[in-house]
């Protein structure tokens, strides 16, 4: 599926569909007025995305070269998103491998998504295909884990074949299903360590990506702002640490990794998770 094609998929699904690809596309959208005019009173550039996205692409493809990769497969949802600016059901899919993105060192991209999703990433033009995803992860695949596993490795071996040519092949992997990699390895690729590929991609930031950086430290710092302000004797350590999620996803953050909150005795030994302990007056209450 070529890039026309791509919108091609889109608009014979109907208007909805192009919608969802186009002005109602959550990036799109942006962060919004209130939360574009929050940073502008702080002094913060919002970054340019198009220009984001051009740099990931590039970084990944001087990666593959600097190792000697003909390509690198993507499962791990954060690497998804920084090779595609692509998202969908992130934390779900961190123990669900169920999307995939493919970058070859001849500049090819690809992103598997669940069906009727190719709207997901129709917003970023370096995307050449969009295909529906076959996965092994058990909750999916069920008993039929292996057929999976051959069928997914089938057509990952028909893409080195387009974008690679004859030999073998040498491929990053961040992350594999063993049924995975035991088919790919009995077609004869040689699987590369793609998790220090795409580790060491993300290690220099591009002017664009550290604007970007400042808007989500200014929006985190905001966060527990509020949630400082909001906290009073007679709460629940967990409805105080509500607050702070509260804050993150009106800014546009999606989670927050860690439930660390705790107050007063529970703060020795550090590293309990919030509670329905009843914060009380002088009570000290750290977090991270």
């Amino acid at each position: 599926m070529s890039r026309g094609k791509i919108a091609d998929s889109v608009a014979a699904k109907g208007a909805a569909f192009v919608s969802a690809a186009g002005e109602n596309h959550h990036i799109n959208l942006g962060p919004g007025p209130a939360l574009e005019r929050e940073w502008t009173e702080a002094g913060l550039e919002l970054p340019d995305l198009e220009a984001v996205r051009q740099y990931r692409f590039d970084r990944t493809i001087e990666m593959l070269d600097e190792f000697g990769y003909d390509g690198v497969i993507v499962s791990d949802p954060m690497n998804i998103r920084y090779v595609s600016d692509s998202t969908n059901m992130q934390l779900w899919t961190m123990h669900n491998a169920s999307r995939f993105a493919w970058v070859g060192a001849d500049r090819s991209m690809i992103v598997w998504e669940f069906y009727d999703c190719e709207f997901l990433p129709a917003h970023n033009t370096l995307v050449d295909e969009v295909r529906p995803a076959v996965t092994p992860t058990y909750y999916i695949a069920g008993p039929r884990f292996e057929e999976h596993a051959n069928t997914w490795a089938a057509e990952m071996v028909d893409v080195m074949r387009e974008h690679v040519g004859s030999g073998t092949p040498r491929i990053a992997i961040d992350n594999l299903h063993y049924s995975s990699y035991k088919a790919l390895e009995a077609a004869g690729v040689r699987i590369e360590n793609g998790q220090q590929l795409m580790e060491t991609a993300r290690e220099i930031k591009s002017q664009e990506e550290i604007k970007a950086m400042r808007c989500a430290i200014h929006a985190c710092e905001a966060a527990m702002g509020e949630m400082h302000e909001a906290m009073q004797p007679g709460m629940t350590e967990r409805e105080l640490w509500s607050m702070l999620h509260s804050g993150n996803i009106k800014r546009g953050g999606e989670w927050i990794e860690t439930q660390l909150l705790a107050s007063g005795p529970r703060t020795v030994p550090w590293m309990q998770e919030a509670s329905s302990r009843i914060i009380d007056t002088g009570d000290i209450v750290g977090y991270d």
